[in-house]
């Protein structure tokens, strides 16, 4: 029961749904791009979840293909390297798509941060298997935390209860025995800190 719990969990708060989770929430918020119309929301997330996740797991599944990679789940720390690395390029056409839209920059930013946080996961990666779900999630929660010190009260609330989320998704890694206890931990500090720091200026 333990084991299909933390399975569910790990799919649920998957590190590649990370992205387009924050626009689900910014959109959802009582920010000025919630105030924007629906239809145009459901397209811009829309092509967000199409640029992050379908695009990436393409990817992987391309390079499952070509036998770059070994696992789907890429338990190899080294394979993860060429995967993370690569899914930087839809990001930035979705980046270059959403400047010539001249959508608000705080959506650009997002995606922005995004590319930084692949970029140092795949660093990270080739010397040390990091866990990328905590990652995401510190990122999220990163980003809820300087939404609110921002003026976002809202998001005081959601951001406790991703805390309690990424409590729960570390026990899953743990139990799944896919990371030792500082591979959650950094990988949170490291998802956490970089988003924190980047949105809170």
């Amino acid at each position: 029961m333990l084991h299909r719990i933390s399975h569910l969990l790990s799919v649920i708060l998957h590190p590649i749904l990370a992205t387009t989770y924050i626009f689900i929430v910014i959109f959802s918020s009582n920010s000025f791009v919630a105030f924007l119309p629906v239809k145009y929301k459901m397209m811009i997330t829309v092509f967000v979840a199409i640029n992050t996740i379908l695009l990436p797991l393409l990817l992987v599944v391309l390079l499952k293909k070509l036998n770059l990679i070994h696992d789907y789940r890429l338990n190899n720390n080294r394979e993860r390297v060429f995967p993370l690395a690569i899914s930087v390029l839809p990001y930035i056409f979705t980046i270059f798509i959403f400047t010539k839209l001249q959508v608000p920059f705080v959506l650009i930013k997002i995606l922005q941060v995004g590319i930084y946080t692949l970029m140092i996961s795949a660093a990270i990666s080739y010397f040390w298997k990091i866990s990328l779900h905590l990652t995401g999630i510190g990122g999220i929660s990163g980003f809820l935390l300087a939404s609110a010190f921002q003026g976002h009260h809202e998001a005081i609330l959601i951001f406790a209860i991703c805390i309690i989320l990424s409590g729960f998704l570390a026990s899953a890694r743990l139990i799944k025995g896919d990371h030792n206890p500082a591979q959650v931990y950094a990988g949170f500090l490291t998802g956490f800190s970089l988003v924190f720091m980047l949105f809170f200026k």
